[in-house]
């Protein structure tokens, strides 16, 4: 069936087209000329002009007439048993592509920042997608971020959800901010530091710092050197993080303090402190896509989260 079906579209508009092919359907079907005609809403002359043309193209008789009725050759049988089908998959493929174009079904590949605190408004916009897309399937994965801008980048992901310091100087990606933020330093709470009411960035500069590794995030590291520049000191940096989670998981174990963005797991733990710093460089949580890439449900879902995230 797939060979004659290559052959059929690569002849579409010569003499065996689709239209064709239906008229020859429905007369094979009903074996009568004038119950196909009123069927496919032709005329009956109409009809046999089309039929003629089709066996005139393919060489060979397609139906023998007797009376009123026909009934098929044994070429017209093996085609028929070929084509029955093809008009409702034809038709079925058609409406499946409008859907895809529509961004009513498909798929999505989502992945997520790990230690980012989004379940909430994930799992809101997904119910809110599911209910308006059903047949759409949404994969989610957490990485790091590295993984992440490497996912992206080989279309292993359609959509990532990050930090805004990482698309910077990527001009092949598109973005939209869903959490607007300025960055954070966070202090394990067993540090005699941590109760001091204004507690500022600058009282940090004789402190143990743990920070993202360059290779995980170029743009999270020099981050941190520009924020502790800005408050007059150069960081003691004691450990490099492989990854975001490995660097809460030192900041929860007090082996030092870190910037970090206000997104974090960590806003949940009574063991660490949270302080926004004033006028701080940007940390916000956006969704990045490949520019190029046009699957209609990475607007879809962006709506949702910017919709749940306006709920709460």
């Amino acid at each position: 069936k797939d060979g004659i079906l290559r052959v059929v579209i690569n002849r579409e508009g010569t003499g065996m087209n689709l239209t064709r092919i239906q008229y020859f359907v429905e007369v094979a079907r009903r074996e009568n000329f004038s119950q196909a005609a009123k069927a496919l809403y032709v005329s009956q002359p109409n009809l046999s002009k089309q039929i003629a043309l089709m066996e005139q193209e393919l060489g060979f008789d397609l139906f023998r007439r007797v009376g009123k009725s026909v009934h098929l050759t044994q070429a017209g049988q093996y085609l028929y048993e070929q084509f029955e089908d093809l008009p409702e998959r034809t038709a079925q493929a058609i409406a499946h592509a409008h859907a895809l174009s529509r961004g009513d079904m498909g798929n999505l590949s989502v992945g997520v920042l790990e230690g980012q605190d989004v379940n909430l408004s994930m799992s809101r916009a997904l119910a809110r997608l599911r209910k308006k897309f059903p047949e759409v399937t949404v994969e989610l994965e957490r990485n790091s971020f590295r993984n992440l801008r490497s996912g992206l980048d080989n279309c292993r992901f359609d959509l990532i959800i990050t930090l805004s310091f990482e698309i910077e100087g990527r001009r092949d990606w598109a973005w939209e901010g869903l959490r607007s933020q300025r960055g954070a330093m966070a202090i394990n709470r067993a540090n005699p530091l941590a109760d001091k009411p204004d507690l500022g960035l600058s009282d940090l500069r004789d402190e143990s710092f743990v920070a993202i590794s360059k290779d995980e995030s170029p743009g999270g590291y020099e981050q941190l050197l520009i924020q502790c520049a800005s408050a007059g000191f150069y960081p003691n940096i004691v450990r490099e993080a492989g990854t975001l989670e490995s660097l809460l998981l030192c900041v929860e174990m007090g082996l030092g303090v870190a910037l970090i963005d206000r997104n974090t797991r960590l806003e949940r733990n009574d063991a660490v402190r949270i302080i926004t710093i004033p006028n701080s460089l940007r940390s916000d949580v956006v969704a990045v896509w490949q520019a190029d890439n046009f699957n209609p449900m990475i607007r879809h879902l962006i709506n949702e989260l910017l919709a749940a995230g306006e709920d709460g």
